[in-house]
């Protein structure tokens, strides 16, 4: 039906309630987020490590208090409090190694400490303390070298062999100077130390493996000789304590008697790198070298 009133047809549709939003009093608006403190309680150890040291250093016979306390707690396995009371003296200034070196030896099988761990261990391996012995700095430079940290651990086990000099604390450092390529040849020296002190069938042939891997005829003869001792020793030794066959050695021997005599000497060796020193650009970096070849031997034709 038509709408007979001026002021028109209304529409049958109403509006619906609208929704007020809710404003509470207590409603400060959104805080930024300050960043985690590295020396809080709660940081996650995982991944976050202390940024620094963070107080002065109790007195020594303190520390030995400290220390001695904490042993006792590792002894019966609350490493929990033992990690406590070592960080009365862990992490403070002046360092102690042998505060930082016991809390990082304390997390390093835990992962949820792992970086928090390493810090420590990196911190001990730096610091060359006059009460720490010989037994802790190894100790250190194995968990170090387990994790990867080569020049830290080579640090720490120098700090050791300084204190005693063993044929174990020398063999350990040839080890990990062997795992860096620029060091092999200490790494060989180190170990060749440790053999005069204690001349081990394994350690023999770790010494022939690590020369063998140097480009300089010198090397590769001094290889092929402990190889040969090595295989002479072993005829005396049960074949499932030996690092690797002695009749496996073949091929590797006649590729070094191979290479002997087509590497460089030392002197040769040296003066190469020399040349190359002085060619590299002042201020940049030298030019990349091809790694070495390795030839294989000459094969004979059969008669």
């Amino acid at each position: 039906m038509p709408c007979l009133v001026s002021g028109g047809c209304q529409s049958d549709d109403k509006p619906g309630p609208k929704k007020l939003d809710r404003v509470s009093p207590f409603d400060r608006g959104v805080k930024p987020r300050p960043a985690p403190d590295p020396n809080d309680p709660l940081r996650n150890p995982a991944y976050e490590t202390p940024q620094g040291r963070d107080g002065e250093q109790i007195p020594d016979a303190e520390i030995d208090a400290v220390l001695a306390e904490a042993a006792a707690f590792a002894e019966t396995g609350n490493l929990a409090q033992q990690r406590a009371v070592l960080r009365k003296c862990a992490n403070k200034t002046p360092a102690s190694a042998r505060c930082d070196g016991e809390m990082g030896l304390s997390m390093i099988k835990a992962k949820n400490r792992r970086a928090a761990a390493l810090y420590y261990l990196v911190e001990a391996a730096g610091v060359d303390d006059s009460k720490a012995d010989a037994g802790l700095y190894a100790r250190v430079g194995e968990q170090l070298r387990q994790h990867g940290k080569l020049a830290e651990a080579a640090a720490a086990l120098e700090l050791a062999i300084a204190r005693e000099p063993s044929a174990e604390h020398l063999f350990a450092l040839g080890q990990i100077l062997s795992l860096q390529p620029e060091h092999l040849a200490a790494g060989a020296d180190r170990m060749a130390e440790a053999r005069a002190l204690d001349d081990r069938i394994e350690w023999l042939h770790d010494e022939a493996v690590i020369r063998g891997q140097l480009p300089i005829r010198e090397q590769a003869e001094t290889s092929l000789a402990l190889f040969k001792q090595y295989i002479e020793r072993a005829k005396d030794q049960p074949a499932a304590k030996l690092p690797t066959p002695p009749d496996s050695l073949e091929d590797r021997m006649a590729e070094l008697e191979y290479l002997v005599k087509r590497y460089p000497t030392q002197a040769e060796w040296d003066k190469q790198q020399a040349e190359a020193s002085a060619a590299k650009p002042e201020g940049g970096s030298p030019p990349a070298k091809p790694a070495p070849e390795t030839p294989a031997p000459e094969q004979t034709e059969p008669s």
